[in-house]
């Protein structure tokens, strides 16, 4: 028993794959707002496959019979060449009906005529890729595979350094990284200078605040103690909320241009001192 790989004509190669990637234009309106997206799509014109043929699985078995020797033909699969290259992972995929009932048919595990097809298989799956990476088909391919790789990681980086979402960099830039709409990434920037300035002084008043309250209501100057016990439940309750307050101002996180961790010992100190 063994395998045998029949290489056939087809009529017709499967059809290439787009020759290039194209922006267009996504409009929306929502809430009465409009909104233009940059988006990509592959593009209607394909590459022409000219390799028409394919390859058909059998296994062939020999026998005797009335003193004869028979052959019994079993085909398995049909490959066409160019399933290889377009996402081809197991001859499996292409049986009609199942591996086990061909494997029990031929009397034969299902792991024993894989590992009969695979060997056989193999150098054909290895010859047709190498041929296919010498193609104008696949250079594009790994192409366009680059250019939207680094537009998710362009997307990416935008979206963290001004803190928006990822769609706002397709409402300023397309897929190939062109500016397209300088205005609204002038808007964007503008929107991240006055957050930040906003958030500074937010930081300086709560540890302006911070201070003050340290200086006037801390142990130094002697209210509640050092100790949770000399505390009411209704000044625990009032703590709480100083504390959840200032836990989200000057936590780490909230931030990432300034060192706060002297704050944050100071603020946890006083947590453990109020007993919360």
């Amino acid at each position: 028993m063994f395998c045998v790989i029949q290489e056939i004509s087809v009529r017709r190669a499967s059809v290439g794959g787009c020759r290039m990637l194209e922006v267009y234009e996504n409009h929306a309106t929502i809430n009465g707002i409009h909104y233009c997206y940059y988006r990509y799509r592959k593009s209607k014109e394909r590459f022409e496959r000219p390799i028409k043929k394919a390859y058909r699985v059998s296994i062939h078995k020999s026998y005797r019979e009335d003193g004869k020797v028979r052959k019994k033909q079993t085909v398995i699969c049909t490959i066409n060449y160019y399933d290889v290259v377009d996402g081809f992972s197991w001859f499996g995929d292409h049986i009609r009906g199942s591996l086990e009932a061909k494997a029990d048919a031929l009397g034969l595990t299902e792991g024993e005529l894989c590992k009969m097809v695979e060997t056989k298989l193999q150098p054909i799956i290895d010859q047709i890729k190498a041929e296919y990476e010498q193609t104008e088909e696949y250079a594009a391919s790994q192409e366009h595979d680059r250019i939207i790789r680094e537009w998710g990681e362009k997307r990416e980086a935008f979206a963290k350094k001004y803190s928006v979402d990822l769609d706002e960099y397709d409402r300023c830039y397309d897929v190939f990284g062109t500016l397209r709409n300088p205005e609204h990434l002038e808007k964007i920037k503008a929107d991240c200078e006055a957050r930040k300035e906003y958030e500074k002084k937010s930081r300086e008043s709560w540890r302006s605040y911070y201070e003050d309250f340290r200086r006037n209501y801390s142990g130094e100057s002697g209210y509640c103690g050092n100790s949770a016990n000399t505390c009411s439940a209704g000044d625990k309750t009032v703590f709480k909320k100083f504390y959840r307050v200032l836990a989200k101002a000057f936590h780490p996180d909230s931030n990432p241009d300034t060192d706060t961790s002297e704050e944050m010992k100071v603020l946890n100190r006083l947590k453990n001192d109020w007993g919360l």
